[in-house]
């Protein structure tokens, strides 16, 4: 789900990602400079004793999972997330993989672009989580905006916490930068031509005007 209009002062650069927009709804203006790779992220394993001929279903805790955050669950220590080998018996458990369910994963850096960074300071980074149809939209290079929740997620140590968004929607400026620009007029002027018989040749007089004749060659070229 992505939303568009004016952010106000959740429109900010990854410089501008501070204290005050955690957990707070932002966009983030800035260029690709790294990606992982798409990876399958466990949500849910089943897993089979052959022992007591009992199953075990186990739900795992996702850092970023906004319903979660949206229902003001917190998120709880690494060790809840181990995945189960035996159980409370210390029975050994087979897991049954093809019941497991999966999302997909990624984490690109995004990098604040060059002309936004303040004269004399290096441009500044933070990384996105971008998750199921958001993976892969993206590549190294892309001047782009996201948005997304900005989280802090805590390590384990005391004290220590790494930042990230998480991203709803991803779109690029490039892609928009070169949307061709349509007048009402024009869209009219468009669909005339469309109905008119020798739009053929009209078009093909229309590459390079400058060269007279050669309309051959030219419905070529348009071909």
């Amino acid at each position: 789900m992505n939303f568009e209009g004016n952010f106000g002062k959740n429109y900010v650069t990854p410089r501008g990602l501070k204290a005050n927009l955690v957990n707070q709804y932002v966009q983030v203006q800035g260029i690709v400079t790294k990606m992982s790779m798409v990876r399958p992220k466990i949500q849910t394993s089943v897993h089979y004793c052959e022992q007591t001929k009992k199953g075990l279903i186990k739900h795992y805790n996702d850092k970023f999972n906004l319903a979660q955050l949206a229902d003001g669950q917190g998120t709880t220590g690494e060790s809840t997330n181990a995945f189960p080998v035996k159980d409370q018996n210390d029975n050994p458990l087979t897991a049954e993989y093809g019941y497991c369910v999966y999302k997909d994963s990624q984490t690109v850096t995004i990098q604040e672009m060059p002309e936004n960074a303040p004269a004399g300071q290096l441009p500044r980074s933070t990384q996105v989580v971008l998750e199921n149809d958001l993976v892969d939209k993206l590549k190294p290079g892309d001047r782009v905006q996201v948005s997304g929740v900005f989280r802090v997620i805590h390590r384990g140590v005391s004290g220590d916490f790494r930042s990230v968004l998480v991203a709803t929607g991803v779109q690029s400026l490039l892609a928009e930068k070169e949307k061709p620009s349509l007048s009402e007029q024009d869209i009219k002027n468009i669909k005339k031509l469309a109905k008119d018989k020798d739009v053929f040749n009209v078009l093909g007089e229309s590459v390079a005007p400058s060269i007279e004749g050669h309309l051959q060659v030219k419905k070529s070229i348009l071909l």
